[in-house]
């Protein structure tokens, strides 16, 4: 395996690692502000992870820079999304809360964003709260923005990392260089997280509670400190406050970059913008008339708001709730499943599909119909004022048909452990589309305690898959990747 650069494998693990452990110390050192003492949980695995992270780091860097393979990069990703999730089940394991799977389990959901939990807020400490919400907020942005700082730094090119992570259809880069690229996208998370915390404390929140909503809303985790979600608070501020900072983390950050050098109107007139603000609007139009017909709502404006506040929370994958929408009429509940597989866009923290492939996927759908009535048309794929090459509609039309079965080979595999097929449905499709819930007990945290270690450990997986947009684990096992 001489194609694999281990050195180059090892030191972005290594760092990453060193990363985790020092954001450790955040959890650790609120603790022993306020109480209960278990701050041991977190300074003794983070200075560990911190120590061997930063020695390790140290005996792997280059000198100079050099070439990465394509089969490191992608290899490198995967292993390190594997080794953070590692790590940061230390302090959920040393709680004694839970076993060594469930610890992994939640600690994945936390870096993946996806939010599943076996285990309710309730039965955390603060503390665990906090490194639940923060392990969310560190997995939002995407490891790759650690990548981006951090390879150049040891001497690896970046720019093959960006491409192995963000899989995406079309890329478009902020800046020309990827290193810049990572401090503007850690420059727009931090002030949309900051910016945040302040509306949300200005909309009635404690400090505690106005930090992990702001951290969890921004990376669209979703994750709660309370059992009831936003419910919890029951004000219309705190709803609209949490609304829009899921829209604008489900947004391709590019677009704040474009709107700010080039004008709103630029950015405005994005196709993937309008395609998913497009599925938010139309889905809770839908919603509001669909709860108002049936009376499920004691009035028209409360429709609206809880068909809003879910439409949002879903289609990002956040999948905070304000009421019980599994409850709802049978079409509300369907097309809120829809949403969720369409997800927010490509170069944002939301899971899902991305709105820029639904937009691709209906576009070739269209033109394939048009071909049919004229056989003779040539109908190049368009975005905007560009003609995207062919190789681009095959990767959309390739990434549908992985998408729909990685979902129904994962239902097979939870289906074998005698799991009802509704509920085994219901937990993968959550997992891969990143949202961690799912209409009845699918989305519960008692649902996934009760699964087996095996089960778990699929879904932990299938998060895994989710996040990294299938391709960039799936590609580990094509027998081409080892004889390249």
């Amino acid at each position: 395996m001489s194609f694999l650069n281990l050195r180059a494998i090892v030191n972005a693990l290594a760092a990453l690692v060193a990363a985790v452990g020092a954001a450790m110390l955040v959890p650790a050192a609120y603790s022993l502000l306020t109480g209960p003492d278990d701050a041991w949980i977190f300074w003794l695995p983070g200075a560990a992870a911190l120590a061997l992270g930063a020695t390790l780091f140290y005996l792997t860097r280059a000198r100079r820079s050099g070439y990465i393979s394509t089969q490191s990069t992608f290899l490198m990703v995967v292993v390190c999304w594997l080794g953070v999730g590692l790590v940061g089940a230390a302090p959920f394991l040393l709680a004694g809360v839970m076993g060594p799977v469930d610890a992994f389990f939640n600690s994945m959901a936390g870096f993946t964003t996806t939010g599943a939990a076996t285990v309710t807020p309730e039965e955390l400490s603060p503390a665990l709260l906090l490194w639940r919400s923060l392990s969310q907020w560190i997995g939002g942005i995407g490891i790759i923005v650690l990548f981006v700082a951090i390879a150049p730094l040891a001497g690896f090119g970046a720019t093959q990392l960006y491409t192995a992570e963000a899989a995406t259809p079309v890329q478009e880069r902020i800046t020309p260089r990827i290193r810049q690229t990572g401090k503007v996208l850690s420059f727009v998370y931090g002030g949309l997280t900051l910016g945040g915390v302040v509306v949300l404390h200005l909309a009635g929140m404690g400090t505690f509670d106005a930090v992990n909503y702001a951290l969890t809303t921004v990376s669209t985790g979703g994750y709660s400190p309370h059992s009831n979600s936003v419910a919890t608070f029951d004000s219309w501020a705190v709803d609209l406050a949490i609304t829009m900072g899921m829209v604008l983390g489900g947004t391709n950050f590019a677009i704040y970059y474009i709107a700010f050098r080039r004008g709103l109107g630029r950015a405005v007139g994005n196709a993937e913008l309008l395609t998913y603000l497009g599925v938010i609007f139309a889905s809770t139009m839908l919603i509001t008339a669909d709860l108002h017909a049936s009376e499920h709502s004691d009035s028209l404006a409360i429709a609206f708001r809880e068909a809003l506040f879910q439409s949002a929370s879903l289609t990002t994958g956040t999948a905070f709730s304000t009421t019980d929408w599994s409850t709802w009429p049978p079409f509300s509940v369907a097309l809120l499943v829809l949403v969720m597989a369409v997800g927010g866009c490509a170069g944002s923290t939301a899971g899902g599909m991305k709105a820029i492939r639904v937009y691709l996927l209906s576009r070739n759908a269209a033109q394939e119909i048009f071909r049919l009535v004229h056989p003779r048309a040539v109908t190049p794929l368009v975005l905007g004022d560009r003609v995207l090459p062919e190789r681009i509609r095959v990767g959309v039309l390739s990434f549908f048909f992985v998408y729909v079965a990685t979902v129904a080979v994962g239902t097979l595999l939870i289906a074998l452990h005698q799991v009802p097929v509704g509920q085994a449905f219901g937990s993968v499709f959550s997992c891969v589309n990143i949202t961690g819930t799912f209409p009845g007990a699918a989305g519960t945290s008692q649902f996934y305690a009760d699964l087996p270690a095996t089960a778990k450990s699929t879904l932990a997986i299938l998060m895994l898959l989710g996040r990294l947009e299938l391709f960039t684990v799936l590609v580990l096992l094509s027998p081409a990747f080892w004889r390249a």
